[in-house]
């Protein structure tokens, strides 16, 4: 037998969250269907199949309820919902409401044979998922639209057929709209490519670029795959992944992303992955692994519609057959029943939380924030404090080297025997040396490394090393050199040659540009900024100076441990978001409320992370981004509750029957769904 295999898959005619649920429970069932996991938000399903046979069964158990399973990337053109029995049973109402007028006796024909045949898929799709959810919208509606005949209002019955056939229609084409801004970002990457080759340029589809090609990106054209630039310099606007809106400069050795627009200038890329298995899709998977994981308003949501139900059609059996045992009026009560079936569907409220997270997922991928699922997006909006991590997170990441002070040899020979000790070291101090300006690396050999003390190599015959210097034997000029130094938020290494102090060397992490603006902003949401580091006071202090930290949000000298236990009272303290980029920040990053990794870290934390960073300007979006998903929930739920709860009143007053109890359902699930988009075009 097969190993089990995942495929993706589009669903068709799945309108809201209760028919991915039946879609979901019906793929289980399937022989051959190890799981399946079904999305109402990006209308995918998810199939581990252990034999390819099981394929054709879950299409097939699809059918029998009225959906059907496309391959993913197989697209279906044409307007989405019932358009075609909407415009049927409007045109046949129309026809009727005209009878009416010049020959009343064929009216009430003409609107029965209206709602009949609007009723009729509707009718069908209720049978086929009788056993799944014997009380499904579809269910109800033709119920309704059934007794409305027998009480003799046919015009009624035929226009609450319409009014819900059109708001199918609007649902479906509100939730393919969203679903097509939620992956927006696929659309990036252009048709073609340049490639370049022997003799020249020629022109290719995207699907033939290999890794390893060379590809050339004039200027007004986009990025075609990820990769490095070997040649030219170009302005390079990433808005899409970043949500930075002015461009960045990109030269030789600089990573770009396909899908990237290339303003001014040219540039020469090596592709480094396929477009089809680059940055975007890796995006969109997040997207999608996100929407596959509930929130807790969602769930909680889940669980009261699954109650609301069965509520309302008991409050609707005590309408039609209690109430006129006492009050008389059997038909009336009857009429009130049918409009009260039409309420009981708790699609609007269902579709309320998912439609919003749905959303706020899209937005968060277009403006260089990555939630990885609906609760970390639900969290974020709840926290007090954000922890950041000092090293590659608020600085570069690269320290540079910025001054010299040399003991008895000139600078020149100081740098010399420095790069050649560093020849053979992957530190970073190591690499600073390596990249500083000046002369060129002595011949070294036999380098070695001794941990907690530094680097060691033979230049010209004797050893010489680039050590830390509090682990050194220091005389008194050297140490009162090492102390000022430190005092300026310095890191230091000391170069040393045959144990004797030849130079001190003062290396500089530097701040991120966008550091102190980020910080601010944070303030100015209501948010504590601390920040969490191992270096030591003055280092930090110098650099939470520079970026704008006043000395009592600055917490240094801190072991992995150290931070751990931090940031577990901060989160009993309101809530705390960690944000980091390194292995030593990824036990914090998984015990905060909400972990965020800049994506320019190390895998392990990003593996740790709840949320991903394209940059660090991206912080203040998330948070933003989060309040503003989370208001738009608490609109949905207010809208959603308020309409059935204003119409359930209404239509047991005798206020209002049939059509408007359609337009409680229809209208409801139109305005979430219209005010979850608002999320996509929003400032954040």
């Amino acid at each position: 037998m097969e190993a089990p295999k995942v495929r993706v898959f589009r669903v068709e005619g799945m309108d809201c969250a209760d028919c991915a649920r039946k879609v979901e429970d019906a793929l289980n069932r399937v022989p051959g269907v190890v799981k399946a996991e079904v999305s109402f938000q990006s209308g995918k399903a998810y199939l581990q199949l252990e034999v390819p046979q099981a394929e054709e069964e879950a299409a097939r158990a699809l059918s029998a309820l009225g959906y059907r399973l496309r391959p993913e990337g197989e697209e279906k053109g044409g307007l989405p919902g019932p358009w075609r029995w909407a415009l049927v049973s409007g045109g046949l109402l129309l026809a009727a409401f005209l009878a009416s007028l010049f020959l009343p006796g064929l009216a009430p024909w003409g609107y029965r044979l209206a709602a009949l045949i609007g009723v009729f898929p509707l009718a069908r799709r209720a049978v086929a998922t009788f056993r799944q959810n014997p009380f499904s919208i579809q269910t109800l509606v033709t119920l309704a639209t059934l007794g409305a005949m027998l009480i003799g209002a046919e015009a009624e019955a035929a226009l609450v057929v319409f009014l819900f056939l059109v708001g199918e229609v609007l649902e479906a084409y509100s939730v393919a709209q969203a679903r097509r801004s939620l992956y927006a970002l696929s659309e990036l990457l252009p048709r073609r490519a340049y490639r370049l080759k022997e003799g020249g340029v020629e022109e290719v589809p995207l699907k033939a670029l290999r890794v390893g090609d060379l590809v050339r990106v004039p200027p007004g054209e986009r990025v075609p795959a990820d990769g490095v630039v070997v040649s030219g310099q170009a302005s390079v606007e990433e808005a899409a992944f970043t949500g930075e809106p002015l461009p960045r400069p990109k030269g030789i050795g600089d990573r770009v992303y396909g899908g990237s627009l290339v303003q001014e200038g040219s540039l020469v890329v090596k592709v480094e992955r396929h477009p089809e298995e680059g940055f975007l899709a890796e995006m969109e998977r997040l997207a999608e692994e996100a929407l596959l994981k509930k929130s807790q308003v969602e769930r909680v949501v889940d669980a009261f519609s699954r109650r609301y139900t069965p509520a309302v059609l008991l409050l609707a059996g005590f309408v039609a057959l209690v109430l006129p045992l006492f009050q008389g009026d059997f038909l009336g009560h009857l009429y009130k029943a049918l409009a009260l079936l039409l309420i009981a569907c708790p699609c609007a409220l269902v579709v309320s939380v998912p439609a919003a997270i749905a959303a706020g997922v899209g937005r968060g991928a277009r403006a260089g924030v990555l939630f990885k699922s609906g609760a970390a997006l639900e969290r974020l909006a709840g926290v007090r404090y954000v922890a950041l991590d000092k090293t590659g997170t608020l600085t570069l990441g690269k320290p540079t080297l910025v001054r010299v002070v040399t003991f008895g040899v000139s600078t020149e020979e100081a740098l010399a025997l420095a790069k050649g000790v560093a020849e053979g070291s992957s530190h970073p101090l190591a690499r600073a040396v390596r990249e500083a300006s000046g002369p060129k690396a002595l011949p070294s050999e036999e380098h070695r490394a001794v941990p907690g003390l530094g680097a060691f190599a033979r230049v010209e015959g004797k050893e010489v090393g680039l050590v830390r210097p509090e682990a050194w034997d220091l005389p008194p000029e050297v140490e009162a050199q090492v102390k000022a130094l430190a005092e300026e938020g310095f890191s230091l290494s000391l170069l040393v040659r045959e144990g004797v102090p030849l130079a001190l060397l003062a290396f500089q992490d530097t701040p991120r540009l966008e550091a102190r603006e980020v910080l601010a902003e944070l303030r100015r949401l209501g948010l504590k900024p601390l920040l969490l580091t191992g270096d030591r006071e003055t280092s930090a202090l110098a650099l939470g100076t520079a970026i704008g930290l006043f000395p009592e949000e600055i917490r240094a000298g801190l072991s992995p441990v150290d931070k751990l236990r931090l940031v577990e009272e901060l989160a009993g303290r309101g809530g705390v978001a960690m944000v980091g980029d390194g292995v030593n920040d990824a036990p914090a990053l998984a015990r905060a409320t909400v972990g965020l990794a800049v994506a320019e870290g190390t895998e392990a934390a990003l593996q740790s992370a709840d949320v991903g960073l394209l940059s660090l300007a991206a912080l203040p979006r998330a948070f933003r981004l989060s309040r503003m998903t989370m208001a738009v929930v608490r609109q949905n739920i207010a809208l959603a509750v308020g309409l059935k709860g204003v119409f359930l009143l209404s239509t047991l007053l005798g206020l209002t029957g049939l059509w408007p109890a359609v337009l409680a359902d229809s209208g409801a699930l139109v305005l979430v769904t219209a005010n979850s988009l608002r999320l996509l075009r929003s400032r954040v």
